[in-house]
């Protein structure tokens, strides 16, 4: 799977707000490709990242800005330094095409796929309108933003950026933020999911909580790891602070187990048989000669005290009463078939394991097709020699 790309700028004494976020888009999302762009952040820092992330099936750049031009920019408030300019930089400094720059002071609580998927052929920008129209209409907020950098390098994007922050610094209201407005009215509009612009409501913003953010964004001054400050998500800005990383990745193991494959126990061979007796040839000397082969054996009725009684047996799982859905997803699972019940065939399923190419043993006493069907015909009187040929599929698979 490819990797999606986040950038993140930040300086050492946002970290501690750095991991938050991090750790708050790994909750929801994996294969993420991180780049950090800073101008001293320890290395140390990195390696004790990379070894986390690495687990999480993300990764970790560490993009050096130091002494760049954007770092003699200021920021227009008191909570804004020249860091937030580093983000002119990200189509020179990401080699991919797409990339979703976000600020330290935010937490994501879900999954992002469909924000990474947006068409953005005709865009260079995508971004959420910022909560104060009213002062500035038509402007989006700068701390999410979905770049294509396809066109921001056909553009020249940070050449233009940096150059005109250059010659209006001192009349930049909102700091970089009206300088990629200035350059970028027609943005793509995202939804306001993407950027609930938490704290504004003080301001005068009108949030709305039934837009179920996805992007919880602290964007004033009133951030919630400050002791005298407080809004209604400071919470969940905690929450994902004090996450542990142990935490986390125990959540995707369990998120990611696939339990099939857990009930599977690393069998070998998986082998399939439906029945409408309690008869089946050989069972418990194949079973107990096997112990490394699935028995999947299934009834449309209930079952025989005689066949409930195998599932002691590590290596059987008993399926009474199946439904013909699951009767199909256990002979799509399995790699043999055994057509070893006496009496009738059940739902035609040596024809069905034919056709889905399952291998097809019998005895010769419980075959219930022509000879043409089966792989091997094996006499009842010499089950050792069904042993044998079950064996020798695995070694034709290896």
């Amino acid at each position: 799977m490819s990797e999606h790309v986040i950038v993140f700028a930040a300086d050492n004494k946002y970290t501690n707000q750095l991991v938050t976020a991090i750790k708050s888009v790994c909750t929801h999302n994996q294969n993420i490709k991180f780049y950090i762009l800073n101008d001293d952040i320890p290395k140390e820092w990195f390696l004790i990242m990379e070894r986390y992330l690495e687990e999480l099936n993300c990764s970790i750049c560490d993009v050096k800005l130091v002494e760049n031009e954007v770092t003699k920019f200021t920021g227009p408030f008191s909570h804004i330094n020249y860091v937030t300019y580093f983000r002119y930089m990200i189509p020179e400094v990401v080699t991919e095409d797409r990339a979703l720059y976000l600020d330290v002071d935010l937490v994501v609580t879900g999954e992002l796929d469909e924000l990474f998927n947006l068409n953005l052929a005709n865009h260079t920008i995508a971004a959420v309108p910022d909560w104060n129209q009213k002062d500035y209409p038509g402007h989006f907020n700068a701390g999410v933003l979905l770049f294509n950098l396809v066109r921001c390098r056909n553009e020249g994007f940070t050449e233009r950026v940096i150059s005109y922050t250059r010659e209006h610094l001192p009349n930049l209201e909102v700091g970089d933020q009206t300088v990629l407005n200035h350059f970028y009215p027609d943005y793509l509009s995202l939804p306001n999911r993407y950027n609930a612009q938490i704290g504004a409501e003080s301001l005068g913003a009108n949030y709305r909580e039934t837009e179920s953010p996805i992007i919880f964004h602290f964007s004033t001054n009133q951030k919630p790891w400050s002791d005298y400050t407080y809004n209604g998500f400071r919470e969940l800005w905690w929450f994902y602070h004090n996450l542990e990383w142990q935490e986390l990745l125990a959540y995707w193991k369990i998120k990611k187990q696939d339990l099939k494959q857990l009930f599977s126990l690393n069998f070998r061979q998986e082998c399939f048989i439906m029945t409408d007796s309690e008869s089946i040839e050989q069972i418990t000397y194949l079973i107990q000669m096997l112990p490394e082969y699935r028995f999947s054996i299934a009834a449309r009725t209930v079952m025989a005290p005689s066949l409930r009684t195998l599932s002691q047996h590590k290596n059987v799982f008993i399926y009474p009463q199946v439904s013909k859905p699951m009767m199909e997803e256990l002979l799509n699972r399995s790699s043999i078939y055994l057509d070893i019940n006496h009496f009738n065939e059940v739902d035609d399923i040596v024809q069905r394991a034919k056709e889905g190419g399952k291998r097809i043993f019998a005895f010769s006493n419980t075959k219930h097709r022509n000879d043409d069907y089966y792989v091997e015909i094996v006499p009842e009187s010499t089950p050792e020699k069904m042993i044998e040929c079950l064996k020798a599929v695995c070694i034709e698979n290896q």
